[in-house]
């Protein structure tokens, strides 16, 4: 009996411990040092890395320090408002208005936990006329493998490794050098290898990665061999979305090898009719520009303006004016995709919130009437 009073009353002081206001006087200043700090490094690092380092994470780095994440910030919160909510709020009618603005709030932060683990993001590089029906993710690429006898092989970049060997029915492909951003060389040689495509004019050099993740190139060099006897078949070079891709033949099947960044379809498709740039005066810095779309969903189309500041949406789905690609061979625009599954959260949530305020300041008008009478 007393060892179950004990454990009620342990449980009774964590949950006191957990509800105490002191875990936000901590945890919403250092929220807001992680949006200053996060919003600054956008410049230096870009705006997806600064988002997954200090946003999305639940522990950074901070030289040999760890340090809370936002994920695990929002989750500490989010903690300490429930246990309060449910175990330590006042349930009587006086105190409904600030029951349901407490319940708006959680809305609000549960929303954004769930949309934090649900959302997609990514990005679309259009070339003026082009139609687009996919986009790309900023990070994850593969490495596809398509043997005409079997289905495609789509293998994540990540999980490759040097050396690391990739067997088939009649052939072996081996990693020889990897990179997550890529230059090229003149070959230096000093090998045997049977060198085929671009592996016969270039050789990949590692470089540092870009800012904006979309603009970084990756590549591998890989070396196929007959599983039957190990015959050489050759050394091939693989950059990301060049469209001249090997494709060998052997003695049971044609294979085709490509590396590309991971694609998610839209369920529709996004035509670049003309991207517009304005400079500041006297230089060729963009001030701003925007692009005009043509979206086909079915048998319907229709035109949209993307702008700097004027965003489009559409089945869950937010396109925004993210950068550009110009030179004279090309002109294209680049624009942020992201799919936020919980975008209703804060609307409901500012509703609950308003009427709850709203019901809260009746009572207490209702009491002062009261009492003055």
């Amino acid at each position: 009996m007393f060892s179950k009073i004990e454990n009620n009353y342990t449980l009774s002081e964590l949950g006191r411990k957990i509800a105490n206001p002191a875990v936000l006087f901590f945890a919403l200043p250092w929220l807001m040092i992680l949006l200053i700090i996060g919003t600054i490094t956008q410049r230096y690092i870009g705006l997806y890395e600064s988002v997954q380092t200090y946003f999305s994470s639940c522990i950074f780095w901070w030289g040999v320090l760890p340090l809370p994440g936002g994920l695990l910030t929002i989750a500490i919160i989010t903690t300490a408002l429930s246990f309060k909510f449910l175990f330590y709020s006042k349930w009587n009618f006086k105190h409904s208005g600030i029951i349901l603005s407490h319940l708006g709030v959680l809305i609000l932060l549960y929303g954004g936990l769930i949309t934090s683990v649900t959302n997609k993001e990514g990005f679309m590089i259009i070339p003026e006329g082009d139609v687009v029906s996919n986009f790309s993710s900023y990070r994850n690429r593969v490495l596809n493998v398509e043997p005409s006898q079997d289905k495609k092989i789509a293998i994540p970049f990540e999980t490759l490794k040097v050396g690391k060997e990739i067997k088939l029915d009649d052939i072996t492909i081996k990693i020889d050098e990897l990179c997550d951003n890529c230059s090229a060389q003149a070959p230096t040689g000093g090998d045997d290898k049977v060198l085929q495509g671009l592996a016969e004019n270039m050789e990949l050099v590692s470089v540092p990665s870009e800012i904006e993740a979309e603009r970084n190139l990756s590549g591998i060099t890989l070396s196929l061999t007959q599983s039957s006897n190990e015959s050489e078949i050759g050394t091939y070079i693989l950059l990301e979305d060049i469209p001249k891709n090997p494709e060998f033949k052997t003695e049971k099947q044609t294979i085709k090898l490509s590396l590309g960044r991971e694609k998610s379809p839209l369920g529709f498709s996004v035509k670049l009719i003309d991207f517009q740039k304005t400079d500041y005066p006297g230089t060729n810095k963009a001030k701003e520009y925007q692009s005009d779309l043509i979206i086909y969903d079915k048998n319907a189309e229709w035109p949209v303006k993307i702008s700097m500041n004027k965003p489009f949406r559409y089945k869950g789905y937010s396109f925004y004016q993210s950068s550009f690609v110009e030179n004279p061979e090309l002109e294209a625009t680049v624009l942020s995709v992201v799919k936020n599954s919980g975008r209703a959260f804060p609307y409901i949530s500012s509703l609950i919130i308003f009427l709850g305020l709203l019901i809260h300041l009746i009572i207490r008008l209702i009491s002062k009437n009261r009492e003055v009478s």
